[in-house]
């Protein structure tokens, strides 16, 4: 079992366009151990039915000692209460050659998203399906995992909202495949640009 907590902010530059920084620690319940610490920064288009998205994740690995790691992504989605999306993300370890053994690790994701509205309230839910296609020199290379995000959220202000995903995430083309439980809290702060204050025109 993991616990991923994790707090973004959400930047409204205007309808189409926002801006979000996420910082998230990744820990293992059952030994007590910190994974990762990750500083992502995003942006994103959106437009009735389609969403565009790129950006970059600052990643710290604690693996007896502190791995810094940087990942892009790019992504692209479409439809409404139930959505398709595919990411293209690759990452590599700062501070280390290609001759020392520093190759690009990327991946293919496919996502299918359901939306389960809840009439009359602020709560909003979704089930999940994403499946993972590795491409890295000198590993073992296709689809090696699934990942099913079971999500619910609450909008409690004007200022932000909270929410919880359960993920269970299942290895494929490995010996012995693992499979392992996450719950993500997380914490949403809406900042909004003020509007110019109308001058008054004493004539």
């Amino acid at each position: 079992m993991e616990l991923w907590p994790a707090h973004t902010f959400h930047f409204k530059l205007n309808k189409q366009f926002k801006i979000d920084v996420e910082n998230q620690l990744r820990a293992n319940v059952s030994t007590g151990d910190l994974n990762q610490f990750f500083t992502q920064s995003s942006i994103k288009y959106k437009s009735k039915k389609t969403r565009l998205s790129s950006g970059f994740r600052l990643i710290q690995e604690f693996n007896n000692h502190i791995e810094n790691h940087l990942r892009y992504h790019i992504d692209y989605s479409f439809g409404s209460d139930i959505s398709f999306r595919i990411r293209y993300q690759t990452k590599n370890q700062l501070g280390i050659k290609k001759i020392e053994g520093d190759y690009f690790d990327n991946d293919l994701r496919y996502r299918l998203k359901m939306k389960i509205n809840v009439p009359d309230t602020k709560f909003k839910s979704s089930v999940a399906l994403e499946f993972f296609q590795h491409f890295e020199t000198g590993a073992l290379n296709g689809f090696n995992k699934y990942r099913w995000t079971f999500s619910g959220e609450y909008r409690i202000s004007k200022k932000g909202k909270i929410g919880l995903n359960i993920i269970r995430e299942k290895q494929w083309v490995y010996w012995n495949p693992r499979t392992t439980w996450v719950a993500v809290p997380y914490y949403i702060s809406y900042i909004k640009k003020k509007k110019p204050k109308k001058e008054n025109n004493p004539f």
